[in-house]
């Protein structure tokens, strides 16, 4: 994502990381006169999370540094990881690609600095290994959350559970951008449980309690179709509407474009 001021922000480093990596190459736009840093900010370490960075060209060709944080992990552990994929037997030992990463960590008493005006913070998930919903604040307050990967677990009557899911609500409140798991519909919720992933409908529900702006579903099952996710958008927007709320839903797409205003 991009801020008014032309900052970058990248949250997560999966398969989508090569095409952004192009795009920053991309021969109509201007050579930097010092090495820029991409920052990306880790909701966890499964390996759908890191995989695009084996594949980030601007790091390949040491164009660019990349600074990686990550939330609930030590910095050693996080180097190691990091150090696994850009390593055999997983990656080609290209030399230097390691000395162009710095890493870091946050956690939810600490923030990830981007900028001046920009910071990321960390607050916790439900999934299993741990994972965190991170907010990108800007100098106006909460600008994006973004969650794809978090079980709100709405069918169980777990005070815990009801505890976590309001306070998680609260520290989102009012959010204009909120993009949340939505792996599946309700009726695969009893097969999934403890996997650490929401349905679409979970995922409206908790976004109109928030009173966030804009829904964007994410994290779809591989096996959905276009045509699929279409009708569960649509299934959700008809909630949204039953409901008197103004929630926008809409489903996260390769280069889909959206606009904060």
């Amino acid at each position: 994502m991009h801020l008014a001021d032309g900052t970058r922000v990248v949250l997560d480093a999966g398969s989508g990381l090569r095409a952004l990596g192009q795009s920053i190459l991309a021969p109509s736009r201007p050579l930097p006169t010092a090495m820029p840093v991409v920052p990306i900010a880790l909701t966890h370490r499964h390996s759908d999370h890191v995989m695009g960075l084996a594949h980030f060209a601007p790091l390949l060709t040491g164009s660019h540094r990349v600074r990686i944080a990550c939330g609930g992990v030590e910095a050693s552990v996080l180097h190691d990881l990091v150090r696994l994929q850009l390593s055999a037997p997983l990656f080609p030992n290209v030399d230097g690609v390691i000395e162009h990463v710095d890493v870091d960590t946050f956690d939810d008493t600490d923030t990830f600095s981007i900028s001046a005006g920009c910071r990321v913070r960390a607050l916790a998930a439900n999934h299993p290994g741990g994972a965190s919903v991170l907010c990108v604040d800007d100098a106006a307050g909460l600008l994006v959350a973004y969650a794809p990967d978090n079980e709100l677990m709405t069918q169980y009557s777990d005070p815990a559970l009801a505890t976590w899911r309001r306070a998680l609500a609260i520290s989102l409140r009012d959010v204009p951008l909120l993009l949340h798991d939505a792996t599946y519909v309700n009726s695969e919720l009893p097969a999934h449980r403890g996997w650490g992933h929401s349905s679409a409908e979970e995922a409206t529900r908790f976004a109109m309690e928030c009173g966030a702006r804009t829904l964007v579903l994410t994290h779809h099952h591989p096996d959905r179709t276009d045509d699929q996710i279409d009708e569960i958008v649509a299934q959700c927007a008809a909630l949204v509407r039953e409901s008197g709320s103004s929630l926008r839903v809409c489903a996260a797409a390769d280069g889909r474009l959206m606009i904060i205003t």
